[in-house]
């Protein structure tokens, strides 16, 4: 029982040092190529978080997202033990920051997407990894007062 739980402890300390992540980028847009709309962004935006689970469902570890409470986007190994939030609506905590960041809220090809991969080993392991992206598009002027 106990080389078990030894054995249990090493993989969840290995997954967590080896992939449980998450990842966010602002680049700011450089062309003056404009997009489908006919405007041209200022920035693009792109968020993933990974997170483990023992047979699907037990959460090992996750990456921590990018919020107001992380002021610096790295590309680090903030993890988080026996939980996941490698989820839609975390990504989107990111993305509104990032949004403040910039100093707009308006977006262009906002995609988002879930990838479930299983891999065997001495237990049934669950990636999860979630990625949202866009653009940004220059804020809108203000109008002026019709007095």
């Amino acid at each position: 029982m106990k080389n078990c739980l030894m054995i249990l402890t090493a993989a969840v300390l290995s997954l967590a040092g080896a992939g449980c992540s998450s990842y966010s980028e602002i680049a700011r847009w450089k062309s003056d190529i404009s997009v489908n709309d006919g405007e041209v962004p200022v920035a693009s935006f792109v968020t993933q978080n990974f997170s483990y689970q023992l047979l699907g469902f037990i959460p090992l570890c996750t990456g921590r997202p990018w919020t107001k409470e992380r002021e610096d986007i790295v590309d680090d190994f903030n993890i988080k033990l026996f939980a996941d939030e490698a989820t839609l609506d975390n990504n989107l905590v990111s993305l509104n920051h990032a949004l403040d960041v910039v100093g707009s809220h308006r977006i262009s090809q906002l995609k988002s997407t879930q990838d479930n991969s299983s891999m065997w080993s001495l237990l049934l392991i669950n990636r999860h990894e979630v990625r949202t992206q866009c653009l940004i598009l220059k804020p809108e002027p203000l109008l002026a007062d019709p007095k």
